[in-house]
């Protein structure tokens, strides 16, 4: 009969658990420090080339030096500098750069905020980067002086169709004008047009609008200071809250019969204004859209007394017939 003494069972288990417990707590810490500690996010791979320098563009070079994008005695940016960036947030808003074709190197960069590039006053041209998805409205707001938006032909979100020389995408399942610029012109298969795509266009002296445009944003055309005509097309049913407000030189505007309801400030400051053309027999609803009433308003024949008798159309002081 053996002698030898056993482990008694109750003890066995014991250690078992304290063994299954420890490896339970060290996988669990690791997981949390997996998931806590994320892999940095991928760049995407670029050959290295010099895209700017001192002579070619010292406004960028300026930039890139102040936000620790190159060293600060850096006298050119390359691509892999580019590429590094993911975020401009407002750094380009109030610059004197005058062109960013360099743009499209920012390919880590996903969104364009509002203001992004506002009151750049001499920019002229930007081309937008493959890998933005977001180009939030008034993004190019105020750049009186731009006169070329383009899209990197490898963005999937947005892009510059029939070299239109603005920002376009696709919203509601129809085509959106984004953002433009004074030589932009819009695709006839463009249905809506984004708040603030031409605010501050200074130089934009007219526009035309595709013949099935459905929708213009608030303020699209504020501060266009040179705008003279305006003809609102069939399809448009709201004149949107500030949309050309501070317009000081337009002169005629015509609106279609489509149209039900002029919104908050949508002619405000606009000093020139002479002539209201509008061929609906009913009189448009006017929510506090002008604030001076010195146009000629030129109704539909036999109108005369709905638009007399309209609370805000009534303060016209003239009020004629269409021919």
């Amino acid at each position: 009969m053996s002698t030898e003494q056993q482990t008694p069972f109750f003890k066995q288990t014991w250690f078992l658990g304290g063994i299954a417990a420890l490896a339970i707590f060290v996988l669990c810490f690791l997981a949390i420090d997996y998931v806590g500690s994320p892999d940095e996010p991928s760049r995407p791979d670029v050959e290295e080339e010099v895209i700017a320098t001192l002579q070619t563009n010292e406004p960028l070079i300026a930039i890139a030096r102040q936000q620790g994008w190159i060293k600060a005695d850096a006298t050119e940016m390359t691509s892999v500098d580019a590429v590094n960036v993911d975020s401009i947030g407002q750094v380009f808003s109030g610059s004197n750069i005058q062109s960013f074709s360099e743009f499209r190197y920012f390919l880590s960069v996903e969104e364009i905020p509002a203001g992004a590039f506002a009151h750049a006053d001499q920019l002229k041209q930007v081309v937008v980067p493959a890998g933005v998805v977001t180009i939030e409205y008034g993004a190019f707001a105020d750049c009186p002086s731009l006169e070329d938006l383009q899209v990197d032909t490898a963005n999937t979100h947005y892009d510059s169709r029939q070299d239109c020389h603005g920002i376009i995408s696709t919203w509601k399942g129809k085509l959106m004008l984004v953002a433009g610029c004074k030589s932009t012109v819009m695709p006839d298969d463009v249905r809506y047009l984004a708040p603030q795509a031409f605010a501050g266009c200074t130089a934009l002296q007219k526009v035309v609008f595709p013949e099935r445009m459905e929708e213009i944003g608030e303020a699209a055309f504020r501060g266009c200071t040179a705008l003279k005509e305006v003809e609102i097309p069939q399809g448009v049913r709201f004149v949107e809250a500030g949309t050309f407000s501070g317009c000081t030189a337009l002169q005629s505007v015509t609106l279609s019969k489509s149209v039900e309801r002029l919104r908050e400030g949508a002619f405000s400051g606009c000093t020139s204004l002479t002539k209201i053309a509008i061929p609906k027999r009913y009189p448009p609803i006017v929510e506090n859209a002008f604030d001076a009433f010195t146009a000629t308003v030129y109704v539909p024949q036999g109108q005369l007394n709905s638009y007399y008798r309209d609370k805000v159309w009534k303060n016209f002081q003239n009020i004629k017939e269409l021919p």
